[in-house]
C-alpha cells in the first residue's frame, strides 16, 4: 500500500487579492520562496492565499525572507532580490526625444539577460514605445518612481538597526523613520502575511500605484494631508512579482504598438459613461486565481500564454475579456478574476488601483453557455468597425454614450449572471444605443449589425420567477411575429437576413418603411405597427403561412390592457428588451413562462368583441369541434384575408365598430358559421386600444370559447351560454 505523502501547506491571509499590491506580492513570495524550495506551490482557497510545498512551518518562512533582507553589501548585484534599477532609462528618455523605438529596440537587443525579464513588463519598443499601464511609462507615474521606491524598501530592510534620538515628539519621529532590527522585521513581516496591525511603516515607497493605503491621504483629520505608508516587505514583494507580467515573445512581437496586445491579462480601460470619465482610467489589470496548487514554472507559463481569445482573436476590451472567460477561453486552471481599474485620481499624473468585480468561471448555472453566447454577441456589437466609438479631438473628448453604458452593464452580467437586475439594465442599454443610431443619419450610412440573442438566456430575466403581466403580453405580442418579418424590424430601422447558419440585423442608410416605431402613445404605435404588418403581409410571397402562438397570454391579462389597467411605459419596456432575441425557434423550456390559464376565461364586452375580430385578423387555424375538425377560416372558404384584416382595423380605428362585426359576421357566414343578431350598437372607449389588443395572442382553447358565445344557440355545444 502506498503511504500517504503529505506537503506542507501554509494560509497567508494578510494578503487578501481583493488588493493588486497583495496579489502581485502574493506572485513575487512565490518566485523567492523558489529558490530556496524550488517544489513551492500557491493556489487560492476560500480567497486566502495558501503556499503549498515550500516552507515547512511560518518560522522557516519567515526566517528565509529576514535572511534575504539582511543581507549585507554594498553592491546590489549581490543581493537576492530581483535587481530593479531601470537600466534601460537613457535609452528610453533617447527614444521620448526622438518620438521611436529604436533606441529602446537597440538597448534589448544588446542588455543583459538578467534585466530582459523585468523590461519586457516594462515596454515593447516598436516604431513607437508601448507602455504597461501598471508601470506607468516605463518604471514611473508622475513623480513616482518605481525602481527608487524599491531600493529604499530593500536599503531599509537590510540597513543594520539606528536607535531613536531626542525626545517626545522628535524621539517618536525619529522612531518612525530608522531602519527596523532583526526582531522588528521579522513581527512587521509576520504582520503583513497574516493580516495583522503592523506598526512599522515606511513613507514615500512610491507603492501608491499597487497599494491604496501608500497614497496620500487627504483630510486625514491631523492636517490637510498625509503621506502614505507601507510595509516595505509589502514594496519589495510587489516588486518581485512584476517579471510575470512580462509577456511571451511571440505576443510582443505581433501587438502592433498596442500596449493591451503585449502584457499578459492586461485590457483597455472601459469606456466612458460621460464625458468627465474620459481618459481617467489608463487600463486594466484582469488578475487570475487558481485552486489548484502552482508551481513557478506553471505560474510562469500561464502569465507567458497569458490571453483570451474571443472568436479567435485576443480580448483587447474589458467587454471582449469578460466575454471570453464566460466561455471558458482562458488558459487551464484558472478558477476566477479580480477585475482591477488603474484610474486618475487626485492627479492627472499618477494613478491608483482599485478592484471592481470579481467573475467566477463556475457560475453554478444552466444557462452558462447561453450567457457567454449573449456577450459575445453583445461584444460583437460594439466592437465592429462601424460601431461610433469616443474619441479624443484636440484636447477633449468626445464621448457618444453608446459603447460605455453597454460595456458597464455587459460586465455587471459577467460578474453575476444569475442577477437579473443586470440582465435588464443591458437590455436596456443596447435598445437606447440601437434607438440612437437609428436616428442619426451619419451612424445609420456604417450599416451596423448585430445578431439576436440566444432565447436560452431569456429566463434569467425572470429570476426563477413568473414573468409579470406586462412582460407576459410582451412575450405574447413579439413571439407571434412571423420568422420572416420579426417584430424586430418594426421596432428598429434594420432589415433582417437569416438562414440555417446565420442570423442578424442590419442598420441600413435609408429606413425602411416597416419601421414605423416612435413616440406617442403605446396603443396608437401599437396599431400603426399591425397596420403595417398587415401591409407587409399582402404583399409577402407566402401568404398562405401559418400564425403561431408559442407563448399566449390569458383572457385575464388581455382584458387587464383592455381596462387599461397595465402600466404601458414597462409594457413598451418589455417590447424593446424581447425584440432583441431570436425568435425563430422558441425552445420547449421557454414555455413555462406562459403556463396556460385552466379555468373558463370569463368573458365581458371587450373580451368578446376580441374573441369575434382577432381570428381573423391572426393566421392561426380556428377549432370550432361541432362545426369543423378542420379550421375554420381555412384558405379554401376565403373567409380570412389580408385584405379583410385591413379593412377591420381600419373601421375600429376610425369608430366604426357596428361595422366592423358587420363585416366580421359577413366573413364567418361565408365560412358555414351563423353568428347571433342584436339590435344593440357596439362600440369601445378606445379604438386604438382594441386594435394594439388584437397583436396579443392567446391559446387556442381560448379562442374558441370567446367565440362559440357568437354563435346561433342551435349551433353551440351542449351546455354552452344562451348570450353573447
Amino acid at each position: 500500500m502506498t503511504a500517504e505523502l503529505r506537503v506542507p501547506a501554509l494560509a497567508l491571509p494578510g494578503l487578501f487579492p481583493d488588493s493588486l499590491g497583495n496579489y502581485l506580492a502574493s506572485l513575487g513570495l512565490l518566485r523567492v520562496l523558489s529558490r530556496r524550495w524550488p517544489s513551492t506551490r500557491i493556489a487560492w482557497r476560500d480567497e486566502i492565499l495558501q503556499v503549498v510545498g515550500g516552507p515547512q512551518t511560518l518560522d522557516d518562512l519567515l526566517d528565509e525572507l529576514v535572511r534575504i533582507a539582511s543581507t549585507q553589501s554594498n553592491s546590489d548585484e549581490q543581493r537576492e532580490w530581483t535587481q530593479y534599477d531601470k537600466a534601460w532609462s537613457d535609452a528610453q528618455k533617447e527614444g521620448t526625444k526622438a518620438k521611436s523605438g529604436t533606441p529602446l529596440a537597440r538597448w534589448q537587443a544588446e542588455a543583459q539577460e538578467t534585466y530582459l525579464q523585468l523590461f519586457a513588463a516594462h515596454a515593447v519598443p516598436h516604431a513607437r514605445v508601448s507602455f504597461n499601464p501598471l508601470l506607468g511609462s516605463g518604471g514611473n507615474a508622475g513623480r513616482r518612481d518605481f525602481a527608487a521606491g524599491w531600493k529604499q524598501a530593500v536599503d531599509a530592510l537590510a540597513a543594520a538597526p539606528k536607535p531613536a534620538k531626542g525626545r517626545g515628539k522628535k524621539k517618536s519621529e525619529a522612531a518612525a523613520g530608522h531602519s527596523a532590527s532583526p526582531d522588528e522585521r521579522r513581527s512587521a513581516l509576520r504582520a503583513f502575511l497574516l493580516g495583522e496591525p503592523i506598526e512599522w511603516l515606511v513613507e514615500k515607497l512610491s507603492a501608491g500605484s499597487w497599494f491604496s493605503e501608500a497614497t496620500k491621504l487627504y483630510n486625514s483629520g491631523q492636517s490637510p494631508s498625509r503621506e502614505g505608508q507601507v510595509s516595505p516587505w509589502a514594496m519589495v514583494l510587489a516588486c518581485e512579482g512584476l517579471p510575470f507580467l512580462a509577456g511571451g515573445a511571440s505576443r510582443r512581437l505581433g501587438t502592433r504598438w498596442r500596449a493591451v496586445g503585449a502584457f499578459p491579462f492586461v485590457t483597455q480601460s472601459v469606456a466612458p459613461e460621460v464625458t468627465g470619465e474620459a481618459g481617467r482610467i489608463l487600463g486594466e489589470i484582469w488578475a487570475p486565481l487558481w485552486q489548484r496548487p502552482m508551481s513557478l514554472a506553471e505560474t510562469s507559463m500561464l502569465f507567458s500564454r497569458g490571453r483570451a481569445e474571443l472568436r479567435g482573436r485576443g480580448a483587447l476590451t474589458p467587454a471582449a475579456f469578460a466575454a471570453a472567460i464566460l466561455g471558458r477561453g482562458v488558459d487551464a486552471g484558472v478558477s476566477e478574476f479580480r477585475r482591477f481599474t488603474l484610474g486618475r485620481t487626485t492627479s492627472a499624473n499618477t494613478f491608483e488601483p482599485r478592484m471592481e468585480a470579481r467573475f467566477s468561471l463556475d457560475t453554478g448555472s444552466d444557462s452558462a453557455d447561453a450567457v457567454s453566447v449573449t456577450l459575445e454577441r453583445i461584444t460583437a456589437l460594439i466592437e465592429q468597425g462601424g460601431f461610433p466609438r469616443d474619441r479624443k479631438v484636440g484636447q477633449r473628448w468626445r464621448v457618444e454614450r453608446l459603447r460605455g453604458p453597454i460595456e458597464a452593464a455587459l460586465l455587471d452580467v459577467a460578474a453575476e449572471p444569475n442577477r437579473a437586475e443586470a440582465g435588464i439594465a443591458m437590455l436596456d442599454a443596447i435598445t437606447n444605443a440601437l434607438d440612437r443610431i437609428d436616428r442619426n443619419r451619419e451612424f445609420r450610412k456604417r450599416k451596423i449589425r448585430w445578431e439576436p440573442l440566444p432565447l436560452d438566456w431569456l429566463p434569467s430575466l425572470f429570476a426563477d420567477q413568473q414573468p409579470g403581466e406586462e412582460a407576459r403580453l410582451a412575450l405574447s405580442l413579439v413571439s407571434s411575429f412571423p420568422v420572416a418579418q420579426p417584430f424586430a424590424t418594426f421596432r428598429f430601422g434594420v432589415e433582417w437576413k437569416w438562414g440555417e447558419t446565420y442570423a442578424y440585423y442590419t442598420h441600413v442608410e435609408r429606413p425602411p418603411a416597416r419601421w414605423v416605431w416612435g413616440p406617442g402613445e403605446l396603443a396608437r404605435v401599437l396599431g400603426v405597427v399591425l397596420s403595417r404588418r398587415l401591409l407587409e403581409q399582402e404583399t409577402e410571397a407566402d401568404r398562405a403561412a401559418l400564425g403561431r402562438a408559442p407563448l399566449p397570454a390569458t383572457t385575464a391579462q388581455v382584458r387587464r390592457w383592455l381596462a387599461g389597467e397595465i402600466d404601458e411605459s414597462l409594457f413598451a419596456a418589455w417590447l424593446s428588451r424581447l425584440a432583441l432575441f431570436d425568435w425563430r425557434r422558441v425552445p420547449k423550456g421557454l414555455r413555462k413562462l406562459a403556463p396556460p390559464e385552466h379555468q373558463t376565461p370569463r368573458a365581458d364586452a371587450g373580451l368578446a368583441l376580441y374573441g369575434l375580430i382577432q381570428p381573423i385578423v391572426d393566421r392561426r387555424a380556428l377549432i370550432i369541434r361541432n362545426l369543423t375538425p378542420h379550421d375554420l377560416l381555412a384558405d379554401e372558404a376565403g373567409a380570412r384575408t389580408t385584405k379583410a384584416a385591413r379593412s377591420l382595423v381600419t373601421l375600429i380605428r376610425a369608430g366604426s365598430l357596428d361595422a366592423a362585426v358587420r363585416l366580421a359576421a359577413a366573413r364567418y357566414t361565408m365560412a358555414g358559421a351563423q353568428l347571433a343578431s342584436f339590435d344593440a350598437p357596439f362600440g369601445t372607449h378606445n379604438p386604438d386600444r382594441f386594435v394594439a389588443a388584437l397583436l396579443l395572442t392567446i391559446s387556442d382553447r381560448d379562442r374558441a370559447v370567446l367565440f362559440e358565445r357568437w354563435l346561433r344557440p342551435r349551433r353551440r355545444p351542449k351546455g354552452g351560454e344562451v348570450n353573447a
